[in-house]
């Protein structure tokens, strides 16, 4: 085989497969756009990265330990990526219930805090993007908002926002939500440990 061919070879491989457990719909309308934009070379969605959305938090944590029994003996290493919303949870003692149904199998866990929509509320220039009437300036300052893993988010961008609606917001802002200037603590934190653990 010549040099070429080689490196075409090299370029194919896939380092592993990444499975990503997630508790809801939306979620997994966000990743799927999200994602491409920050997963390291070598993973791409639907080819060695999959999300799987969950019937909320019972249904994905009931299926932590039967999906890592699944894929015990599959050809490739299989990582585990799990996004659990925090809601009124100890987020540390939740982390150590997620971590305990992972047993010993390669995991990252993050959670979002409190929820999804706090990550929006973390680029309110992304909101008023997809919702023109909304006036980021208008929020962006103000105490309650200054630390959106505070907020009830969901409760909050129905309220500023009438025409609110979880998946098509989902879909919309994983296109263009901003990461460098995200006040969102817990996506900031979401993205730095996806992009350590997939090396």
């Amino acid at each position: 085989m010549n040099d070429e061919r080689l490196l075409q070879a090299a370029q194919n491989l896939v380092p592993e497969r990444v499975e990503i457990l997630v508790e809801e719909r939306s979620m997994y309308e966000f990743l799927l756009r999200f994602l491409p934009r920050i997963l390291p070379s070598g993973y791409a969605i639907e080819q060695n990265c999959f999300i799987r959305p969950h019937q909320g938090k019972s249904d994905l944590q009931k299926s932590i330990p039967k999906k890592i029994r699944g894929f015990q003996n599959h050809p490739l290493p299989v990582k585990f990526i799990i996004l659990h919303d925090q809601d009124s949870n100890d987020c540390r003692k939740l982390k150590q219930e997620l971590r305990a149904l992972c047993g010993n199998t390669p995991a990252l866990i993050r959670i979002a805090c409190r929820e999804l929509e706090s990550w929006y509320l973390g680029d309110m220039a992304a909101l008023e993007e997809i919702y023109p009437r909304f006036k980021s300036e208008h929020y962006r300052q103000r105490k309650a908002f200054r630390t959106p893993d505070e907020c009830f988010a969901a409760h909050d961008l129905k309220r500023l926002i009438p025409t609110f609606q979880k998946i098509s917001a989902a879909r919309a802002l994983g296109e263009c939500i901003e990461i460098a200037n995200n006040t969102s603590p817990s996506f900031r934190a979401f993205v730095e440990g996806l992009q350590t653990f997939l090396v």
